[in-house]
């Protein structure tokens, strides 16, 4: 049975890349679908016109994605069955084999400002423009042929046939964090990490006791970070990962303590990391 996947598009992104390597990884068979936007995917899925959904979730430079954790506080129906860590290799892609021929150098501006030092040693004189997404940078390259490249995924060198005249220009390395949403929870691997996010009280304290909750039960917390509920100035959603599952004495015992101290707790789901060598 064909597996419907929606992912970040458009084709020839570093999303693109992440969901072909879920796809064998999880030995499925499976039709990649791209979407505009984060939330168009995670609505495909809470449709059932898609069985899943592969989007970014942050990057280890550039730290969150906002719309991904807005679809995961407002999302009913979604949980996270999976999560993927790819690294993110930047290349110089082109229609000319030369690299002394560019004047101009399309990408998103992430990747232009994560490629800042190549540019520079090796393209002084060429403008650098921004594009609304790698592979629309690679899209452009490969119709300005004079004088034009993109920085961009190899699956995007591929799908523009694009030369890849240097691979691997980005100034430090980088990885991101991608995460699969779905509505059957259905395990890919052995779980071990779980994700939570609860909003407290704004008074003195409350954030404390619902953190010294994992502590008492010895749960490693692996990551923390605040949203803003938007509601009202001073109220948050705070995001968690756990180590564990919820099926582990200590997690279990952690979240039913930190629920009686938070306003609202939401459990987003206990999953596997696949593809850890890249972690």
């Amino acid at each position: 049975m064909t597996t419907r996947i929606a992912y970040l598009g458009p084709q020839g992104t570093f999303c693109e890349e992440a969901a072909f390597s879920f796809v064998n990884i999880a030995g499925m068979e499976a039709e990649l679908v791209p979407y505009p936007t984060v939330s168009d995917c995670a609505e495909k899925v809470e449709d059932s016109q898609a069985d899943l959904a592969l989007i970014p979730l942050e990057n280890s430079l550039e730290g969150s994605v906002p719309e991904t954790l807005d679809v995961l506080t407002t999302s009913l129906d979604l949980a996270i069955v999976a999560e993927l860590v790819k690294e993110i290799q930047h290349n110089l892609l082109s229609t000319h084999e030369d690299i002394g021929s560019i004047r101009r150098v399309y990408s998103h501006p992430q990747a232009l400002a994560q490629c800042r030092r190549f540019l520079r040693q090796h393209l002084p004189e060429a403008e650098a423009v921004p594009a609304l997404s790698t592979a629309e940078a690679a899209a452009i390259a490969s119709r300005e042929s004079c004088g034009t490249a993109a920085l961009g995924s190899i699956r995007a060198a591929e799908h523009y046939r694009l030369h890849v005249l240097s691979a691997g220009v980005q100034d430090s390395s980088s990885r991101t964090r991608f995460i699969v949403l779905g509505k059957e929870k259905e395990s890919y691997d052995r779980p071990t990490r779980t994700s939570v996010l609860f909003a407290v009280k704004n008074e003195a304290g409350s954030l404390f006791r619902v953190l010294q909750a994992f502590a008492e039960h010895q749960v490693n917390m692996t990551r923390i970070e605040s949203r803003p509920a938007k509601s009202q100035l001073g109220d948050y959603i705070f995001f968690v990962d756990l180590d564990g599952t919820k099926e582990d004495a200590g997690v279990k015992a952690a979240l039913r303590q930190a629920a009686h101290e938070a306003v609202m707790l939401k459990l987003l789901g206990s999953y596997p990391v696949l593809g850890r060598e890249n972690a």
